[in-house]
């Protein structure tokens, strides 16, 4: 199991975001923080490169969960966040 959170910090009205991503252990990545910015197009929010060379992004569900895929040194991470 990954452990991730996500909040998004600002929103504008043409889709860009800023927001805080954490992660836990994944592969030989160590858990950690990290600023970002990305857009939302849809329902598909796509974040920038972060500093640990992660690619991200999240899709909204009907059921209000967000399904994300993380990739990072050729591995793509698949899972779903739910909001706390």
């Amino acid at each position: 199991m990954y452990e991730g959170k996500l909040a998004v910090l600002t929103v504008s009205s043409g889709g860009q975001v800023t927001v805080s991503y954490a992660w836990g252990d994944v592969a030989d990545n160590k858990p950690g923080i990290a600023d970002g910015a990305g857009r939302i197009v849809g329902n598909t929010l796509k974040l920038g490169r972060l500093p640990n060379g992660a690619d991200i992004t999240f899709a909204m569900l009907p059921d209000g969960t967000l399904a994300a895929t993380y990739a990072l040194a050729g591995q793509t991470y698949r899972g779903q966040f739910a909001r706390q």
